[in-house]
Formats: C-alpha cells, sequence, structure tokens
C-alpha cells in the first residue's frame, strides 16, 4: 500500500472526522437510541406506520377488485367476433333470393344497422377507448367505421335505390371482412395484455402487503418482547420501591422526631407514630387537625406570647427551600407545653404540594444548654472572683512594696554610709525580687486567659544585655557563679520589640541558670540569625550554665507552669515555678521559639529566637535627662491616693525635683480639688472608697472645671488589659503599674512638656464601630436599631427602681441586655457604665451600682444625640 504526504493528510482527515463533531454527534444519537422508552416508541411508530400501509394498500386491492367486476373490458373479445357475425348475416340479407321483397330490405336495414351499432359501440365506449387507443385494433375500427359511414347512404335510400345499388352494398359489406378479422386478432392481443397488466398489479400489491404484514408482525413481535421486558423491569422496579417504602416507613416510625404531613390548608393528613404520642393525636379521629392548633410562634416583643402558626405563614418559609425554626412552642391534645425544634419543606404528593415537617422536643436540650450557661456563669463568677482576688493580693503586696521601694530611691539621696548603701541595696533586690513573683503569678493568670499583651518600642539591645548583666552578677558572685556575656554579634544595634517581655524572658533564664548552679559559670551569647551577609529578623539568646543540668525524661515539661525539678543534692533550691513558663508563654506570643538542651551532672543551654527587627536609620534614642534638667520645670500636680504610705512616698518624690503638690485622699476630695484649681498634671489611684479613679476622671472631664484638660495619669496595683477600655472611657491619658519608681515618674512628667491642649471630655462613641455598622446595614434597619435603642434605654431608665426591687438577677439581665445594644452601637461610654454596675449588682454592692448609674439618663440622652446626628449627617 503506498505511503506519502497524501495518504497521511487522508489517514489524519479520517481520524479528525472519527473523532469531531459528527462523531460525537453519532454517539450521542446512538446513545439516545438505546434507551428503552425511546425504544418502545421507535417499535410503536414502526408497528403503527406499517398498520396503515396495509390498510392503505388493502383498500387499494379491494378497489381495484370492484373495478374489475364493473368493467366490460372482458365482453371486448366477444363484442368484436360478433362483428364477423353480424357481417356475414349482413351479407345473407343481401344476396338472398327475396331481396327485392320490402320485408326483406327491412331486414336487411336491421342487419346493417345491428353491424353499425355495435361498431359504434366498439368506437365509442369508455373502456373500449382505452383498451385500443393507439392499437392496430384501433386503425382497423376506424376504417371499418368510415366503411359504414359511407354505406349508410345506401341504406337510408329508397327501396328502388337500394335495389339499385344492391351489388355496391354487397362489394362493400364483402370488403370489411379482412378488416374485421384483423380487428378481431388485435381485440384478442389488447384483452391479453391488458389482462396481463392487471395481473402484475394485483400482484404487486398482494406482494408489498404481505412484507408490510410481515414487518408489522416483525415490530409487534419486538414490541411485544420490549413490553414484557418492561413488565419484568417495572415489576421488579415496584418491587424494590415496596421494600423502600417499608423500610422508610419503619425509620419514619421508629424515629425519635414527630413527622407530620400538613396540606395546603393547614390541616395535618399524615402523621409517624412519634407525632401521634408527641401530641397525643389519634390516627381514627374523625374531625382533622390543624397545624395552628399544636404549634405556636413566641413573640419578638418579650413578652412571650404565642401566636399559633398559620398554614400561609408555613408555606411561606419553606417557599425558599428546606427551613429550620427554634423559637416555636408545642401543645398537645392535653393541653401540655413545650419547646420544639421545626424543619420543614414542601413535597409533592399525588400531584398537590404538601408540606412535610419534623418536629423534634428540645426540652431537655435547652435544659442542658441552660444548665451549661448556669455552669458558665458559675465560672466566670468564680474567674471574676479570682481575679478581684488576685487584684486584691497585688494592691496589697504592692501598696507596701511602693512605700519600700519609694522610701529607699529617696534614702539613697541622704547621703548613706558605704555599709548603709549596701543595706539599701540589698533591701532594693530583695523588694525588687518580690515585685518580680507577684509579676510572674499575674502573668500566668493573664497567660490562662489570653490577655498578655506586647507593647512595642525601639531600644539599645546592647544596653538591655549589660543592664541584666549588671543586675544580676551581684546575684550570681552570691553563689560563687560567674556570669559573662560573650561578646555579641549585634554590635550596638537599635531593633523594635517590647523591651519589656524581652528583659522578662532572659531574666528568668539567667535567673533559673543561676539558681541551678554552685561554683560554676553561666555565660549569655546573642547572635543575629543569617549571620552578617543575609541578616534575618531573628535574634537568638543563649543562657548556658555549668549547673546541675536537667534528666532528659524531665525536658519536655520544664517550661510548663508550676513545674519545680527538685534535685535531692540540692534540697535549699526555692522557687514558684513561674519563671520557665511565663517565658515560655511571652516568647509564644512574640511569634518566638523557645527549647532546652541538658546533660544531666554537667549543665544545660537555654535557647530564645525572637523576632527583634531592626530599626531604620533614622530613628534615634531619647537619651536620659540629667536630674537639673528633669528638674527645670516645675508643675503644679494633683495626687489623689487613699494609701497613706503611697501618698508620702510620692509626694516626697515629686517635691525632691521642685514640683508643687496638692494630696487627696479619696475620689470625691480629689474631684473637688480639681475643679477649683487648675494643675499640670494628675496622678489618680484607681481603688479608692467613695468612687474610685475611673469615675472621678469622668466627673473631671464631664464637669468643665479647669482641669477638664489636664493629664491624667492612673496608678494601679493591678493593671489587665481589658481595663483599656475603661480607662479611655474615662479620659485617662496614660495608665502606670506599682510601684511607681522614681526614673518612671520622671518620664512620665517629661512626657508632659507639651502645650497644653483644651479641655475635652471621654468619648461617648466608637466611631469606626458606627460607620461600620452604617455602611453595612441598610437605612431602614439602622433606624429600627435606633427606636430599640431608644425604647430600651428609656424603659431601663423609667424602670429602675422596680428592677432593683425584682431582685439582683432581674437587675443585672437588663444592665446587660441593654450594655449589648450599647456595644453593638458603639456606645462605648455607656456599656462602660452598664458593665460596670451589671459586675457590681451580681456581687451585691447595689450602693456602688448606685452611683455608676447615677449618670446614666445624662450618657444615654448624649449617646442618643450623638449617634442620631451621625446617622442623619451620614
Amino acid at each position: 500500500m503506498a505511503t506519502g504526504p497524501d495518504n497521511d493528510f487522508t489517514l489524519a482527515t479520517a481520524c479528525k472526522v472519527a473523532t469531531g463533531p459528527v462523531a460525537m454527534s453519532l454517539r450521542k444519537i446512538m446513545k439516545y437510541l438505546f434507551r428503552r422508552r425511546v425504544q418502545l416508541a421507535l417499535y410503536s411508530g414502526i408497528s403503527l406506520a406499517c398498520l396503515v400501509a396495509t390498510a392503505i394498500l388493502t383498500a387499494q386491492v379491494f378497489l381495484k377488485l370492484d373495478e374489475y367486476k364493473s368493467t366490460n373490458r372482458d365482453n371486448m373479445p366477444w363484442t368484436i367476433t360478433q362483428l364477423q357475425v353480424d357481417q356475414l348475416k349482413l351479407i345473407n340479407a343481401i344476396v338472398g333470393p327475396d331481396t327485392l321483397d320490402p320485408e326483406k330490405l327491412q331486414i336487411l336495414r336491421q342487419r346493417f344497422d345491428i353491424l353499425y351499432s355495435r361498431t359504434q359501440t366498439i368506437k365509442n365506449g369508455e373502456s373500449y377507448k382505452l383498451a385500443l387507443a393507439d392499437t392496430a385494433a384501433g386503425t382497423e375500427l376506424s376504417e371499418i367505421s368510415e366503411t359504414l359511414d359511407r354505406m349508410v347512404t345506401i341504406i337510408d335510400a329508397d327501396d328502388a335505390s337500394l335495389i339499385r345499388q344492391r351489388q355496391l352494398l354487397l362489394d362493400a359489406t364483402t370488403g370489411l371482412t379482412d378488416p374485421i378479422r384483423r380487428l378481431s386478432a388485435a381485440g384478442i392481443m389488447v384483452n391479453a395484455r391488458l389482462a396481463e397488466v392487471e395481473r402484475s398489479f394485483i400482484t404487486s400489491k398482494l406482494v408489498n402487503l404481505s412484507v408490510l404484514s410481515l414487518l408489522m408482525l416483525l415490530a409487534l413481535l419486538s414490541l411485544m418482547i420490549l413490553l414484557w421486558r418492561l413488565y419484568h423491569l417495572y415489576r421488579k422496579r415496584a418491587f424494590q420501591n415496596r421494600i423502600t417504602l417499608n423500610r422508610l416507613a419503619t425509620i419514619l416510625n421508629t424515629s425519635q422526631d414527630a413527622i407530620l404531613v400538613v396540606d395546603a390548608t393547614g390541616k395535618i393528613i399524615d402523621t409517624n407514630g412519634a407525632a401521634e404520642t408527641m401530641f397525643a393525636l389519634l390516627r381514627a379521629a374523625e374531625t382533622p387537625v390543624s397545624i395552628s392548633q399544636v404549634l405556636f410562634s413566641r413573640s419578638d416583643d418579650g413578652t412571650n406570647r404565642l401566636t399559633p402558626l398559620s398554614a400561609q405563614k408555613l408555606n411561606l418559609s419553606c417557599a425558599n427551600g428546606p427551613n429550620r425554626s427554634t423559637n416555636l412552642i408545642a401543645r398537645n391534645k392535653t393541653g401540655l407545653e413545650f419547646p420544639v425544634e421545626l424543619s420543614a419543606n414542601k413535597a409533592a404528593r399525588s400531584g398537590d404540594e404538601v408540606c412535610v415537617c419534623f418536629i423534634r422536643d428540645i426540652t431537655n436540650r435547652l435544659k442542658a444548654e441552660a444548665d451549661v450557661r448556669s455552669a458558665r456563669d458559675k465560672a466566670l463568677v468564680g474567674e471574676r472572683a479570682k481575679a478581684r482576688f488576685l487584684g486584691m493580693i497585688s494592691h496589697e503586696m504592692r501598696t507596701p512594696l511602693n512605700g519600700i521601694l519609694g522610701s529607699l530611691d529617696l534614702l539613697e539621696e541622704t547621703g548613706l554610709r558605704e555599709d548603709q548603701e549596701r543595706y539599701s541595696k540589698i533591701m532594693k533586690s530583695s523588694g525588687q525580687l518580690l515585685l518580680n513573683q507577684i509579676n510572674d503569678a499575674l502573668d500566668v493568670t493573664q497567660a490562662d486567659a489570653g490577655r498578655l499583651t506586647l507593647s512595642h518600642s525601639t531600644f539599645d539591645l546592647d544596653d538591655l544585655l549589660l543592664d541584666l548583666l549588671h543586675s544580676q552578677q551581684p546575684i550570681a558572685a552570691a553563689q560563687d557563679n560567674s556570669l559573662t556575656l560573650l561578646k555579641p554579634e549585634t554590635n550596638g544595634e537599635l531593633v523594635q520589640g517590647d523591651r519589656d517581655r524581652v528583659n522578662q524572658v532572659l531574666l528568668n533564664l539567667i535567673a533559673n541558670a543561676i539558681k541551678f548552679t554552685r561554683g560554676g559559670e553561666i555565660a549569655i551569647e546573642v547572635t543575629r540569625l543569617g549571620g552578617p551577609d543575609h541578616p534575618t529578623d531573628e535574634v537568638e539568646f543563649q543562657i548556658s550554665d555549668t549547673g546541675i543540668g536537667i534528666a532528659e525524661s524531665d525536658l519536655p515539661r520544664i517550661f510548663d507552669d508550676f513545674v519545680r525539678l527538685t534535685d535531692p543534692n540540692s534540697p535549699d533550691i526555692e522557687g514558684t515555678g513561674l519563671g520557665l513558663g511565663i517565658a515560655r508563654h511571652l516568647v509564644s506570643l512574640m511569634n518566638g521559639k523557645i527549647g532546652a538542651e541538658s546533660v544531666k551532672g554537667e549543665g544545660s543551654l537555654f535557647w530564645v529566637r525572637i523576632p527583634l527587627p531592626r530599626a531604620h536609620s533614622d530613628v534615634t534614642l531619647i537619651p536620659d535627662l540629667p536630674d537639673e534638667a528633669r528638674k527645670a520645670d516645675r508643675m503644679d500636680i494633683l495626687v489623689v491616693e487613699d494609701n497613706f504610705t503611697n501618698r508620702q512616698v510620692l509626694c516626697e518624690l515629686l517635691q525632691k525635683d521642685g514640683h508643687r503638690v496638692t494630696l487627696a485622699v479619696d475620689g470625691p476630695q480629689g474631684v473637688a480639688a480639681a475643679n477649683q484649681t487648675r494643675f499640670d498634671v494628675i496622678f489618680m489611684d484607681i481603688n479608692m472608697p467613695g468612687f474610685d479613679g475611673i469615675e472621678a476622671s469622668r466627673r473631671i472631664r464631664n464637669e468643665g472645671g479647669p482641669c477638664a484638660g489636664t493629664r491624667i495619669i492612673a496608678l494601679t496595683a493591678h493593671y489587665q488589659p481589658e481595663h483599656d477600655l475603661q480607662m479611655q472611657t474615662a479620659g485617662f491619658d496614660a495608665v502606670q503599674s506599682k510601684p511607681l519608681r522614681r526614673n518612671v515618674l520622671r518620664q512620665l512628667l517629661a512626657g508632659d512638656q507639651q502645650p497644653p491642649e483644651p479641655p475635652r471630655k471621654p468619648a461617648n462613641i466608637d466611631w469606626e464601630v458606627l460607620d461600620q455598622l452604617t455602611a453595612v446595614l441598610p437605612d431602614r434597619k439602622i433606624a429600627k436599631l435606633l427606636d430599640g435603642f431608644e425604647s430600651e434605654g428609656q424603659g431601663l431608665i423609667d424602670g429602675l427602681p422596680s428592677l432593683k426591687a425584682e431582685g439582683a438577677r432581674q437587675f443585672a439581665a437588663r444592665l446587660h441586655s441593654f450594655a449589648g445594644t450599647a456595644a453593638t452601637l458603639g456606645a462605648v461610654s455607656l456599656q462602660s457604665m452598664l458593665s460596670r454596675a451589671e459586675t457590681f449588682v451580681i456581687e451585691g454592692d447595689l450602693e456602688t451600682a448606685d452611683q455608676f448609674l447615677d449618670d446614666l439618663p445624662k450618657i444615654w440622652l448624649e449617646t442618643l444625640q450623638e449617634i442620631q446626628q451621625h446617622c442623619l449627617a451620614a
């Protein structure tokens, strides 16, 4: 076989055609034809077509047979043969002996008329015309007819003329013998040919009829086979459907959920066993039960009024697909009411749409949820109690520490002897150690609650390391250890991060190394990962020691909270087991990693990797100012502090720097002093009798006195990050934890060297929250929220006396609900007030709660007006 480009092209073209759209269309057609329904329709069509064709052919055959019955074609040979008989009779009449007799002449004329009539009959008859047309017989017939036409004049003449022309008449009649003979022979041939045509026609019709009958028989046979197969198939499917139906019926009847089938009018037309039990229904009940008799919806206005569930509402809820609702109440025939959950959807049944409802009794679930909420509330109360306990302990411990460390700062400036200065440093170190223990305990609590926070700043990493080294070298030397800082690779670079948290992590690791090392070496090494050529943001710290080491089995748990590893050879090692746990929490918070490697009896290596990116080259640190520079600007300062020791120590620290100090012992006295005199700075303690520092700050800002724009710094012994919102809404400019050291105090005051701001008041609204709300919700929903906020607030204010009489639980619930509404609209000041009042109500301190709620009408009205004005402007 030849090959070449042409053949290749032909093969390629054939492949394309075989896999192209035409082949795909053929495959689709074949696939379509093999469907049973298509086959059934095809066979039925073929059978019908064959039946119609058979009927048409049968009708044609019968019509043809009727035609053959009515035709005279079978008489044509006889008629033509009779021409010869009639010719002979005419010849005999002409040559007879008695021809001259008038009667004989009359017979002559009759014989001629018979011959002439028969000739005209053959010539003009329809059947004869069709048979003899365009044949030799037709020509002969025409010749005979013309001869007879010429003889008519002789026959029609009088007797005398007829007798005279008798010989002429005889010659003409005798001359017709050959034409008549030829006509007879031709007629016989024509008749035979017509008979053959008719036989062929009948034969073809009968053959076609037989073929169509056979085809129809085959089609009917195929149709019968197909119907038989379909019968068995559908019988099998019906059997399977019955099994499936029985299985579904069993499932539905054994379901714990009640199932109701409801028609368009709301009547229950079918149920399962669980529904009959749940609603106490009877299958044989004469009166149909409506869905509105067993299901009710609660109103949303807080009255819990029950409204029957109508069929229209049920159908509308199912219009867009499956619907689920939990705010429903069911009522059975005995009148028992219980909460239910409804899942409904529409389904077709006997040409009509019905709604199938699955109903579940959720009494136990709601009870379980209530139990969970109760347990959660109890846990929250326990957490609040724990937090208050820690806050109280922190306050009670930090307060004397504040006095001790502040007094030591003052003592250092009195010109101590060398031994007194040494004792002072020991006391300061011990006090700082105690403060660190308190901070660790609070940090563990915050870490458990996920409330540890970071504050980013730029700091000198080498200065941090040197401060750590100098502060811990005396402690290390006390245990005959050497603490060294290997030459760092950071080269005095400035980094960005939380300096205090980094310092806390490293301090805990160094303190841990010192604690478990006696007469050994402790080294600190710092490296920026990636090297000088490709530096990364991560800095690695390594603290190694030659202490007692850690067993390999203990390494996985050394960073757990409250884990203390004891050593029988070193029973005097003390600690809380918090240091490494706090380090782990803080490192994780800074997105870093921490780990340890150790060999028992040889020492340990702790490593920390923390992201500390380099600061930009244009960032510089502000150097510490000398004491003389810090004393240059004298300020009028108000100190509001209820603790005598802390008040006096803070006063001495400020006065020694040349500031003029006014003292107040509680919130009311501090507010009164701020409303009479303008101060440059106000130091405000948080926990005080009368009303606390938050309320005092809020009143100073809101009352518009001379100190409404003064910088207010909060002092607290137990600061939590969640207090930020309360501090901001109260108008605080800064928050500082106790104890307050001299250098920190000076930094706080140095931060105020700027022109005084105009009087301001704390923001009532978090505009970002409100803007997001107005951007997402349409105007009608915003208006609905505002109406609800206004009505709920007015209702709470008007109902405060009755709420107090109802009990603490209802009172706290109303405060909590309105606080949630306020939070939704960004009313932070109102939310803070309500939340704090709720806390005191839950704890039974109604007197303090009343103090917080004194300004509720004023703040609520201001907040409402600000929100309305903002929404109108938007």
